[in-house]
């Protein structure tokens, strides 16, 4: 089992469970060109680099730190950071967690961490970050303020559960290139439940890399309720990276759909079945709280 060496940065809250790994999956390898975007600064406060700190649990053959992502892979997919700042200043955090970006405007997301760490405090904000780079290429990656009054969380609360989505509506526009695209939801028609699809959920850094997971899609009657996609741990392997908020996709004939998010992460020395929220559920409500224009 290889030794990892644990660096500790103070400053960032991570939403994800320490454990064990192993690397024993394949990389996929891409050809990739150069691409045109406007220089931006990176405003990368101190973090705890989580990539770095996952442990594959020894008595689970099927856990996995996942494959390694390459820049332009994933072009919809966010980081999002909030920040919470507080007149004490060891009651201040910064708290990641990720998302998906819907049109250029709004990102696509779990309502836990924002309900969390936003509601109620007016001096909250935060930002994303597009267009995944590897390395010192990173500078490159474009950055997007958001504000308290910018987040729209859904208001429904039932069976014990407040409903699980949210959106962010970015400061400016997203500049659109190879590596920063908008996801396409479930047009209104599609009836589908993407059960035994392959499905794509992406998750954390590991050893300096952002990381991805492939699974099985659940048939619904395995899921716990109708606003939930579940994957199988079994037929994929059990990911060690899961983050809150991260996309859930599969592929059909005209490419990537985002079906769901990542709402709840478990330890991957368990092999549970994964839990997204559903997006097809929420159509009307997404109509309502962005500029996304579904496809009938």
């Amino acid at each position: 089992m290889q030794i990892l060496k644990v660096v500790a940065i103070f400053g960032i809250v991570c939403l994800c469970e320490i454990g064990i790994v192993l690397s024993h999956t394949d990389e996929l390898q891409l050809s990739l060109g150069t691409g045109e975007e406007p220089n931006q600064q990176l405003r990368r406060p101190n973090v705890v680099d989580t990539n770095q700190v996952r442990i594959v649990s020894e008595t689970n053959r099927l856990s996995s730190d996942g494959y390694e992502i390459y820049a332009g892979q994933f072009p919809y997919h966010a980081l999002v950071y909030i920040n919470n700042d507080n007149p004490k200043p060891w009651e201040s955090s910064i708290v990641q967690t990720a998302g998906s970006l819907i049109t250029p405007n709004y990102i696509l997301t779990s309502a836990e961490v924002l309900r969390k760490n936003i509601l109620g405090n007016g001096k909250t904000y935060g930002f994303v970050e597009l267009g995944y780079r590897n390395g010192a290429d990173r500078e490159r990656q474009q950055v997007i303020d958001f504000t308290n009054s910018s987040i729209s969380i859904h208001p429904r609360f039932s069976g014990g559960l407040f409903y699980n989505i949210a959106t962010i509506r970015l400061e400016h526009p997203a500049t659109l290139n190879r590596y920063v695209q908008p996801i396409r939801l479930p047009r209104l028609s599609d009836n589908r439940t993407f059960e035994m699809m392959e499905g794509t959920s992406l998750g954390h850094h590991y050893n300096g890399t952002m990381r991805y997971m492939r699974n099985q899609v659940l048939p619904h009657d395995n899921c716990l309720l109708q606003e939930y996609v579940c994957t199988n741990s079994f037929i994929g392997g059990a990911f060690c990276n899961r983050v809150d908020g991260a996309g859930l996709t599969v592929e059909d004939e005209d490419g990537p759909i985002l079906i769901g998010f990542t709402m709840r992460v478990y330890r991957c020395d368990l092999n549970e079945r994964d839990i997204n929220t559903r997006v097809s559920v929420y159509r009307d409500w997404i109509v309502n709280h962005s500029d996304y224009v579904f496809d009938f």
